[in-house]
Order: structure tokens, then sequence, then C-alpha cells
């Protein structure tokens, strides 16, 4: 016997169709017509509708329409509120009251009161129990004048607040504005411009409280002259080699009690900078090559003095120092200064130590003791090593292995200082695990807030197991005060985090060995704010 799937599909389908069907554990013959007959028929209707009962008894589902306010869309059953518009109008909204409002998606009853906690009074402004908007200060009304006695017979404000109204004429009419709008009504960019200053001119001043009061240009000046012969100049003490800018040594006395050397901070200078300078120390005073002097002289020996000014003009910004000139006493000719060292060598004789040697000067006008000063190469700023040298030779101790550092001689008599002498080079051995050399990998740039934060630094170290510390110093000559330990990041990489430097100024990072050998300053600077 063949399977279903094995037999042939019928093309159309009728009523009088014969189908096998079970009936009674027998198999019989049907017609399709009598197996459907005993089927509920398809309930068609139209929509929108539903089916159900409106009628008691047996029977088959019967068509219920849809009323008005709702809607049946894809099978759902929605409230349109159609039927709202046959509500009756009400013609006040009594506190009993409610409105039907959807919240989170389901229908809630609101109370009218509530309405009114939807709004705020504002100045001079009350909102009663009834929802009533009233006002609740003093009005002037336009029909009735404002004259003074009337004015007088009112209350005083002490203190008028920025909402208060005062009644003013606009456009012929009576209105009112603000206290606030009032004052700002013309603001300074909307004022007319004034004519030349002159001391009948006045400003606004508070004196002794918060009332104004007008003062004059010719008033405020007799009072700054006044103040004129009590003014003192600030003094300001040097002990150590200091790089000159506006910030601390600008319009001052600067006294150095110490032999030191002065180095001229162009950019923080600035033009038009000036101060007086007096040597109260035991040794000379010393100004880097980076000034230019009145007498060719860079050295100051004790109670002299000089005035210093830093000018920017057509051919660039210098330093200027005003020195001693031909004068009786102390003071010597500049023809009677010695002649500028010759001969000067060098050579490391350590790690941390440099021997110089240089050409002894005779006759009457010769040296008579000289000073040493020494850079990193290529610095701007000199420091002073040794003064008061009697011979021809000077050892240099303290230095840092592995480094390259500049040096010169200047010669000093009675009268004074002579020209500084040419520069010789001499870069120190590297001491046993040394650090050789340092290649900067990221250095802090742009702008930071002072005492805010950390910022990351890191370099390439050789011998890459030589330890190394990083530190700040806001000068590219004088190494930092304090320094922070790196630590290996990777290979010949060490790295570190550093506090961003508590004061405002440009900085610059500098790293060296943990011995202090291979010191290396970045150019890159960055600010602190």
């Amino acid at each position: 016997m063949p399977t279903i799937s094995q037999l042939p599909s019928a093309g159309t389908v009728t009523a009088g169709d014969a189908i096998p069907i079970s009936q009674s554990g027998a198999v019989r013959a049907t017609s399709v017509g009598a197996l459907l007959s005993a089927t509920q028929p398809a309930i068609l209707i139209a929509s929108p509708s539903l089916l159900g009962r409106t009628s008691i008894g047996t029977g088959s589902p019967e068509q219920i329409g849809i009323g008005s306010g709702v809607t049946l869309a894809a099978g759902t059953l929605v409230a349109n509120g159609l039927d709202h518009a046959a509500f009756p109008a009400a013609q006040s909204l009594p506190p009993a009251a409610a409105l039907v409002a959807t919240t989170r998606g389901g229908p809630v009853l609101i109370p009218a009161p509530l309405l009114r906690g939807l709004f705020a009074a504002g100045t001079n402004v009350t909102i009663d129990s009834n929802g009533t908007i009233s006002a609740n200060g003093t009005v002037a009304s336009a029909a009735t004048p404002i004259s003074a006695a009337t004015i007088g017979a009112l209350p005083a404000v002490a203190s008028p607040a920025a909402g208060d109204l005062l009644p003013i004429s606009h456009a012929g009419t009576m209105a009112a504005v603000s206290y606030a709008n009032l004052l700002g009504g013309v603001t300074i960019d909307q004022a007319q411009a004034a004519g030349p200053a002159g001391d009948a001119d006045t400003i606004w001043v508070a004196q002794g409280s918060n009332v104004m009061a007008s003062q004059s240009f010719g008033a405020i000046w007799s009072w700054l002259t006044g103040k004129f012969p009590g003014y003192k100049t600030p003094v300001a003490e040097i002990t150590a080699n200091t790089n000159l800018d506006a910030t601390v040594h600008n319009g001052r006395i600067l006294i150095c009690s110490q032999p030191v050397t002065l180095s001229p901070q162009l950019t923080n200078m600035g033009s038009g900078f000036a101060c007086h300078l007096i040597n109260a120390s035991s040794g000379n005073v010393i100004l880097t090559n980076g000034f230019v002097t009145s007498t060719g002289t860079y050295s100051l020996t004790p109670w002299q003095s000089a005035t210093i000014l830093c000018i920017a003009y057509s051919g660039g910004t210098v330093a200027y120092a005003v020195m001693p000139g031909t004068a009786s006493g102390t003071n010597q000719a500049t023809s009677l200064l010695p002649a500028q060292v010759a001969g000067l060598a060098g050579a490391a004789a350590g790690s941390t130590s440099v021997q110089l040697t240089w050409t002894q000067q005779t006759g009457s006008n010769a040296a008579t003791s000289y000073t040493v000063q020494y850079r990193l190469s290529g610095a701007a700023s000199w420091n002073s090593a040794q003064s008061g040298i009697t011979s021809a030779a000077a050892t240099i101790g303290g230095l840092q292995p592995a480094t390259s550092y500049d040096f010169s001689v200047v010669p000093l008599n009675a009268a004074g200082s002579g020209a500084v002498s040419a520069t010789v080079t001499v870069t120190t051995p590297a001491a046993a695990g040394s650090v050789t050399s340092i290649t900067w990998n990221l250095v802090p740039s742009g702008t930071y807030t002072h005492g805010n934060g950390a910022v990351g630094v890191n370099a390439h170290v050789s011998p890459a197991n030589a330890a190394i510390q990083f530190g700040f110093s806001a000068s590219a000559t004088v190494r930092p005060a304090q320094w922070t330990a790196a630590v290996l990041v990777n290979s010949d990489l060490w790295g570190q985090y550093l506090a961003i430097p508590a004061s405002a100024g440009t900085y610059y990072t500098w790293a060296s060995g943990t011995d202090g050998s291979a010191s290396t300053v970045s150019s890159t600077t960055f600010t602190v704010q």
C-alpha cells in the first residue's frame, strides 16, 4: 500500500470528493462536504467591530459596535478622547474640581489646588488660596501725579532691592523701572567719550562705607604727591649666584653680601628694567658676558656700585651696566686696568675636577688677583668658581662626572677688572658606574597650574643600567635644588612622575646620574601659572 506522500496531489477539491475516516474502529469513506457540514463556518465582520453576545440563550457570536471615545486599531482598543467634546463646559474651576492627566502611562486625577503649586509669585506679587494673583506693594497710579509732599510721606528704604520699582516719565507718560535696570541703564562702553583728562574730572569712590561719592583727579594727584616723600626704594640682599628678573629685582637696590656672579635674563627682565647694585662683600661681584658695560669691565670690587638697565631698541635687547668710571679716591682710570688673561688652558684632573693654567701677568698694570668662572657648556649664565687667586693656576672641584664645562678667567687689580679671557672647554671623565650620556625622550611643555598634580618625564641612558635622577629648575645653568630618583621602564629608558612646581614661572627639565654625572638640561621649557 502506498504512503500518503507517494500519492499524486489533487488539482481541486469539491464537496463530493471522498476521504477515508476511522469510525467505530473501522475504515469508512465520507465526502468532503459531509465532513465540513458539522463545523462552524467562518465569521467575517468589517473593522472596527468586536464579537460577543448581546442576547441571552444559545446562539452564535454576535457583532458588537465600537462607541465614541474609543478606537480599535491593529487589535488594540484605546480611548481617543473624542467623546470629551460632548462634555458640558465649566464656567469656573472650584477647589473641589479635578482634572484627568496621564503620568508614567497611566491616568490620574489632579485636584485643582495642585495646579497652583506650579506657579510662584514674583516680587511684589501674591497668589492666595483661591488662585487670585495680586500686587502686594505700593504702585503709583499713572493718573495720580507724584509730588514732593507725597514722596516725603512714604516710608524710607535703607537698602533698595534690585527688583524695587521707581516711577519715571517715559515718552511723556508715567512708567516704572526696576532699581537694577535704573543703575544699569548705561554701561561704560555706551557712555560718550571723554575729552582730555583734567584736574576737575571726577570718578566714583567709596569712603568709609559703601556709599558712593565723587572725587576729582586733582585731589587724587595731591594725595599721591604727599606719599612720594615717604616712599623708600626696596632693598634686596643677594648671597648666591643670581639670574636677574623683573619680579624680584626691578626698581630695587641690590646689595651683594657675598662675592657672586650675576647673569641677565633678558626675557624676564624686560625693557625698562632698572636696579642699583652695591658690592658689600669682601670679594668681587662678577657680571657675566651677557652684559654690556660702560667701561668694558665686568666686575665690581668691594663697595663699588653700578646701575643696571635693560633696554629694547632697533638693535635688539641688551642688559647695560653703568660701571664706576674715572674718579678720585679708590676708583682708578680704566687705562690702569689689567690686560685680558692670555694662555688659558684646562685639563680634567679627575671625574669631578679640572686643572686650569694661564699666563701670569707682569708690569705696572698687571693683575694682582684672578677670578675663575665656569658654566655648563653652551649655557648663557656663568657661575663664580674661585676668586682672589694670586697664582696663574687653579683647580676647580665639585664638578660632575662625564660633563662638559666652559671656563674663563677675569683679571683684577686696584683699578678694577680687565676683560674676560677667552673660553676653554673641558669635559670631565666618567666615574666608575657613572652615566656617560642622557638623551631626552619625553619632557613637559605647555602650561600647568602651580602645585597641581604631576607630569611624566623619561630619557634614554647610557650605560643602560646606570641609575639617573630628574628635577626641575628655573634656570638652564643652575641645577635643581631637589631631585627625584628615576625608575627603569625598559631596556635603557628611565622615567618618573615629577610634581608640578609650587611657584609660577618658566622651568627647565634636568637629568643626571645619581652621582651627579652627565648633567643634562632640556632646551624645551614649560610654564607654571
